[in-house]
C-alpha cells in the first residue's frame, strides 16, 4: 500500500475548474428541443451547475484514495493495480482490465462482490482474489514512452500475476479494449488461465485455416479484411488518458447468453450475461 494519497487534488485547482464551469460559454438556441440536435441543453445546464457546485470532490477523493492500491515494476513499466483478497484461503485469483474510456474505478462494485460474496448475499467459498490494474496511460499506470515496447500490455499482466504476485493460475474478465488484451493474454499463456470471460471478442493473432469446417470458410474469408484491420487496432497496448467513469457497473463474470458456463472449481452452472458476452475455458 502507498505511504500517501494516490489522489491530493489542491484548492487552487478546484477552484480554477469551478471558475471555468461558471463561465461557460453557452451556444445560441438550436431550433429544435430536447435531444433532437445532440445534448439536451437543459439537461447539459443542469450537469454543469452540478459539477461547479454540487459535486462533492473530496468525499470522491477520500473515497478513491481508501481502496486497496499497490504499484509494482514489472518488466520496467510501473504498473498500478488494486487488489481485493478474497475472504475463502483457496480463492481463485482473476484480473479485470477495463474498456476506453474508463478507468479501474467502473470495476470496484465488481471486484468487491467477487472477493466478498457472503457480503452480497453469495457464499464464501465462491470468492476470488480480484486484481486490477490500470492500463498504461489510464489513471495512475504512467503512459509508456514508446508503442514499440517489446512487452505488450497482456504479457505485463501475466508478469503480474505470475511472476510478481506469484499465482500460478488465475481466471481474467474483461470487456472493450480490455478483451482485446485478455484475448492476447489466453492466446499466449494458455496454461495460466483457468478461464475467460469477454465481453467483446478479439480476433485471433493467427489460425489455421485448415482447422476451419466447410461451413465456416466462406464466412472466413468474407471477414478476413475486416479482421486484420481489427488486429491492428484492437492493440495491447494502451497509449491514453481516460477519464473517471460516472458508474461503476456490477456484471459478473463466467456465463454466456443461454448456455453453461465454466465456474472457477471446474463445474458448470446454467447462466445468462448481457448480450455480446462470450465465456472460453482455456
Amino acid at each position: 500500500m502507498p505511504d500517501r494519497p494516490v489522489l491530493a487534488v489542491g484548492d487552487a485547482e478546484l477552484g480554477e475548474l469551478r471558475t471555468r464551469l461558471a463561465g461557460t460559454r453557452w451556444p445560441a438556441p438550436w431550433p429544435v428541443t430536447g435531444w433532437a440536435a445532440g445534448t439536451d441543453p437543459g439537461e447539459l445546464r443542469r450537469l454543469v451547475a452540478h459539477w461547479a457546485s454540487g459535486y462533492d470532490w473530496r468525499a470522491h477523493e477520500a473515497a478513491i484514495n481508501a481502496l486497496p492500491h499497490h504499484f509494482a515494476d514489472i518488466a520496467g513499466t510501473p504498473v498500478h493495480y488494486l487488489r481485493f483478497d478474497g475472504e475463502a484461503p483457496d480463492a481463485l485469483p482473476i484480473i479485470l482490465t477495463n474498456g476506453w474510456p474508463s478507468s479501474f474505478l467502473e470495476l470496484i462494485g465488481l471486484a468487491q462482490r467477487l472477493a466478498t460474496p457472503s457480503e452480497h448475499g453469495g457464499s464464501a467459498a465462491d470468492s476470488f482474489t480480484v486484481i486490477v490494474p490500470s492500463l498504461p496511460g489510464f489513471a495512475f499506470s504512467p503512459q509508456r514512452p514508446s508503442l514499440t515496447d517489446p512487452v505488450q500490455t497482456h504479457e505485463l499482466w501475466h508478469l503480474l500475476m505470475h511472476e510478481e504476485l506469484g499465482f500460478s493460475r488465475y481466471a481474467a474478465h474483461d470487456g472493450d479494449l480490455g478483451a482485446g488484451i485478455t484475448s492476447r493474454l489466453a492466446e499466449a499463456h494458455p496454461d495460466a488461465l483457468a478461464g475467460i470471460h469477454l465481453m467483446a471478442v478479439a480476433s485471433p493473432v493467427a489460425y489455421d485455416e485448415g482447422s476451419l469446417t466447410a461451413p465456416e470458410r466462406p464466412t472466413s474469408a468474407r471477414w478476413r479484411p475486416g479482421r486484420r484491420r481489427r488486429a491492428r487496432t484492437s492493440t495491447s497496448r494502451a497509449p491514453g488518458r481516460s477519464p473517471w467513469p460516472t458508474a461503476w457497473p456490477t456484471r459478473p463474470p463466467g456465463c454466456s447468453p443461454g448456455s453453461s458456463r465454466s465456474t472457477a472449481r471446474g463445474a458448470t452452472a446454467a447462466g445468462t450475461c448481457p448480450r455480446g458476452s462470450a465465456t472460453t475455458s482455456c
